[in-house]
């Protein structure tokens, strides 16, 4: 036997089950309620009849639910679960009432005593042992199969338990009033406490029903469950080379789960690779909604349209989908095609073969993107620290003599002028660095401006031998006229 015939017998069975217990049960209490003239037991009885007719419904529903999917009902017919739960609702809506306008009556009136009887004690203690194992099997089954028209049933029959002990204490009060002879104001008192049960029974019943009525109405309104969609958005977001999650639905249909979302990929795309990745987000939805059936819509991701004509970018941008850092990156454009180097960092203990497929991989999306493209990588380590080393400072004497030779330089360059903004620091690889802002004349091509800075760097590099990394950022002097030296 299959799972799904499997779930279809034990609901049937499950179903059945509370069929006959409800019956039996309203049996016995409206003769016991009839004998005794209890309002709680007839308001039990009353209570029981109509989980009889509960449990038909839920039986009816159970069995329409397992009807596979057709051309009227494309996501099956799961729903008539939630319509079972709503009307069971509406049910015990109308006993509450019936409960509520007796009960009042009685004690206002004070008339309809209740006829004392142990008779009225073993039947509401017989129910609460037949609905405790009714619910055992009613939940049990329920949870196996997600199925809210027993989960109903189990929360209506839970309530069933606490109702029936308050109406036992009810009875079991007024029997004890008349068979010990209590004094009169006493017994009066305790005379009402049946009937004073049967309003807290309609309370629970009540209770009960609104958090049903709020369910089914959920369910069949198609109220996801906001903590399901965050973690599939998370789940999914997680998957290499899904760049974002646009959109999640989940909507429930009796037992099934269904999901609906959309995810965003780099453009260009294979259509292999596309459907690689719809594959891994079901997987990766299946693993928080066992059995959903997963819908995957996959678009290029719209803020990833690169101009073609811009490879630096293109370069970073696909760096970025394989979690790949990349630096001094050069591009030699030629007629019909591009020639690129590049250096990429990755962790110094990964196994050559490991981050030689990642580069690899990072490569042919490359040349999917450019076709003819010349790509030369180099693999190193990535640095310990890309932040400044901790602890290490440059000392106060070596600080001020580079920023003489500084100055001195840019002294002696006619085209440069205002060094500042002047900072040194240490790093992990390069040791001592240095950056400094310079102005540089009005009027300058970019050529003529780097001609200016690589004079400086030879000199500041003649006078500071030690130096690691030297930065010059050079600015148009109308820029900074303003600009304070360091």
């Amino acid at each position: 036997m299959d799972i799904h015939a499997r779930a279809v017998d034990e609901k049937s069975r499950a179903a059945m089950f509370s069929l006959l217990a409800a019956l039996a049960l309203t049996s016995v209490k409206l003769a016991v309620g009839l004998y005794t003239n209890s309002l709680g037991v007839l308001s039990e009885a009353l209570h029981s009849g109509l989980d009889l007719l509960a449990a038909v419904l839920t039986l009816i529903a159970v069995k329409i639910s397992s009807k596979p999917a057709d051309s009227r009902h494309p996501y099956g017919h799961g729903k008539a679960e939630n319509l079972s739960a709503l009307a069971q609702t509406l049910l015990l809506f109308g006993t509450c009432a019936w409960v509520v306008y007796e009960g009042v009556h009685r004690l206002a009136s004070g008339g309809s005593p209740v006829v004392p009887s142990l008779w009225g004690v073993g039947v509401m203690a017989f129910s609460i042992a037949v609905d405790i194992n009714r619910v055992r099997v009613l939940r049990r089954v329920a949870k196996t199969f997600n199925s809210q028209a027993l989960e109903a049933d189990a929360l209506h029959f839970s309530t069933d338990i606490l109702s029936s002990a308050v109406v036992l204490v009810g009875v079991l009060a007024v029997w004890l009033a008349q068979a010990l002879h209590l004094p009169e104001p006493l017994s009066r008192v305790l005379s009402q406490a049946d009937t004073v049960a049967a309003l807290l029974v309609a309370a629970i019943i009540f209770r009960a029903s609104m958090h049903m009525a709020s369910d089914a109405v959920d369910m069949l309104m198609d109220t996801g469950s906001s903590h399901a969609s965050e973690s599939i958005a998370a789940s999914v977001k997680g998957i290499a080379g899904i760049s974002e999650v646009r959109r999640v639905r989940v909507r429930t249909s009796g037992p099934q789960n269904f999901v609906d979302l959309t995810v965003g990929v780099a453009p260009g795309l294979k259509v292999s690779d596309g459907h690689r990745l719809a594959h891994e987000a079901e997987q990766a939805v299946a693993a928080i909604l066992p059995g959903a059936d997963v819908t995957v819509h996959v678009e290029p991701r719209k803020s990833c349209r690169i101009d073609e004509n811009n490879p630096f970018a293109l370069v970073q941008l696909v760096a970025s989908e394989h979690g790949l850092a990349v630096h001094d990156v050069h591009v030699l454009s030629a007629d019909t095609a591009y020639h690129i180097e590049l250096h990429v960092e990755l962790p110094g203990q990964m196994p050559f073969d490991k981050a030689y497929a990642r580069v690899k991989a990072f490569e042919d999306r490359l040349r999917e993107s450019l076709p003819g493209v010349e790509i030369v990588s180099h693999l190193e380590p990535k640095a310990p620290g890309a932040a400044l080393e901790p602890g290490a400072s440059v000392s106060v004497p070596f600080s001020e003599m580079a920023w003489r030779e500084i100055q001195a330089a840019v002294e002696n360059e006619p085209l440069a002028g205002k060094p500042h903004k002047f900072s040194t620091y240490v790093l992990p690889e390069q040791g001592v660095c240095i950056s400094f802002h310079c102005n540089v004349s009005v009027g300058l091509s970019v050529e003529e401006a780097h001609n200016v800075c690589t004079r400086l760097e030879k000199r500041i590099r003649a006078a500071v031998p030690q130096l690691g990394r030297l930065s010059i950022h050079m600015e148009p002097a109308v820029v900074s006229d303003s600009a304070g030296q360091a």
